[in-house]
């Protein structure tokens, strides 16, 4: 099976690299990392994006192509929405196309970052509640996607897990800030359903076989609060949680970027379609726990 990845050197495409290495895969990105094999990236101008990538489909058509570009910076795309919204949107809507040019399965990345209520959970069929350029922008995508390419699966998450890269990802920054026994200050009142890189890779293999498509949330079968996330990935990894302290994400109308606070998704869809449970919390723990044995032992 071929697969493309495009963005192969962000946190969720380098880990889809090597989760996939059975696969015939590439990645195609705008340099080459540490993080990607030199062998299996590919370096592409994005601003040529059709031309350049059909060099490649032309000859060596995928079955699948996953699009993992994305601006997450909430600050970024505040500062310039017409570069979130290329990157984010422009982009999305361009591959969804070569997608259907090709007759590749079109899987896009999507967020939670849509919901800001009362409500634990969200299903997709959910009122979306657009706070900032970053949730502007990934739900033009969605739009996009949808009048490009029925054929071609929408995927909203949250992902967690290790960059091992330049930048630290969340988790690598929380376990570091544990191991040095760091202050860490995480909210009590900011709510996800996150799941581990490689959990939700196996889901889109499985998304594939059953060729599924429209919106769906692939994530945690839980919502937690940081705060709690952090004080249990503590436990597990066999580190002192007394430096951890809870603090409270304020919202008010001055706030730049605004956030969404409430990112729990409800996987009862994605649970029927491929007829199995979502990870739990403790589970997604257990993944990334597992993980970084299997790399520093």
């Amino acid at each position: 099976m071929k697969i493309a990845i495009i963005g192969g050197t962000g946190l969720l495409g380098s880990n889809l690299v090597k989760l996939y290495s059975n696969y015939d895969v590439k990645s195609f990105s705008r340099v080459h990392l540490n993080n990607v094999s030199r062998i299996k990236n590919n370096v592409i101008n994005f601003d040529d994006l059709s031309n350049e990538l059909s060099e490649f489909f032309d000859a060596w058509k995928p079955h699948i192509i996953i699009n993992t570009v994305a601006i997450v910076s909430l600050q970024k795309c505040e500062e310039n929405y017409d570069m979130a919204n290329n990157i984010n949107c422009n982009i999305a809507s361009k591959i969804s196309k070569i997608s259907k040019k090709y007759n590749s399965y079109f899987i896009h990345i999507s967020t939670d970052h849509y919901y800001d209520d009362q409500l634990i959970t969200h299903t997709e069929l959910q009122r979306v509640t657009i706070k900032n350029n970053y949730a502007q922008t990934k739900y033009n995508a969605e739009k996009e996607i949808k009048k490009n390419n029925k054929k071609a699966i929408i995927v909203r998450t949250n992902i967690i897990g290790f960059r091992r890269g330049l930048s630290e990802s969340f988790f690598e920054w929380l376990l570091s800030s544990l191991r040095n026994q760091n202050t860490i200050n995480l909210y009590t009142n900011f709510y996800t359903s996150p799941i581990s890189v490689n959990h939700l890779g196996k889901m889109l293999i499985k998304c594939y076989k059953k060729k599924l498509y429209g919106t769906y949330n692939i994530a945690s079968s839980e919502v937690i609060d940081k705060f709690s996330f952090g004080i249990k990935v503590a436990n597990k990894f066999g580190y002192s949680a007394e430096n951890v302290t809870s603090i409270e994400l304020k919202k008010s109308s001055s706030d730049n970027p605004l956030r969404a606070l409430t990112l729990g998704l409800d996987v009862s869809k994605i649970e029927s379609a491929l007829q199995e449970k979502m990870p739990t919390i403790e589970k997604t723990i257990e993944n990334l726990y597992c993980e970084y044995v299997d790399v520093n032992e």
